[in-house]
């Protein structure tokens, strides 16, 4: 599973080039379905994604985090098990998220595109 975007010294994503990769608004595939999820934009801090009744957005700093706990062996590396891993982490970690959140699904959506995670 070899990725489409660099990782700088600290391991964390190439932010550059997620940016570039991002810049053109393309749509990526979801979890699940047919559906497709279109970026509405990229700056210096998230990405925000939209499909036709929602839109949200997913930080550069949770990206990472979670792409630390793929690589630690934490998560796995199938977009659906890797989300709803996340979501546990979310639940029971220590930053206790106990509201309803798309960040597992849209930060599984994002890595499955940029290679992390195995296509679905």
């Amino acid at each position: 599973m070899g990725s489409m975007t660099t990782q700088d010294g600290n391991g964390r994503l190439d932010w550059e080039q997620v940016r570039a990769r991002y810049a053109g608004r393309p749509s990526l595939a979801s979890l699940q379905g047919s559906s497709r999820v279109q970026v509405e934009e990229v700056d210096e801090d998230r990405i925000c994604l939209s499909q036709r009744l929602w839109r949200d957005c997913v930080s550069r700093a949770e990206l990472d985090d979670a792409l630390a706990l793929l690589r630690d062996g934490r998560l796995a590396a199938t977009p659906i098990a890797f989300a709803e891993g996340l979501r546990r982490y979310y639940a029971s970690g220590p930053r206790v998220e106990t509201g309803c959140t798309r960040v597992p699904n849209l930060t599984a959506v994002v890595l499955t595109d940029l290679g992390y995670l195995s296509s679905p």
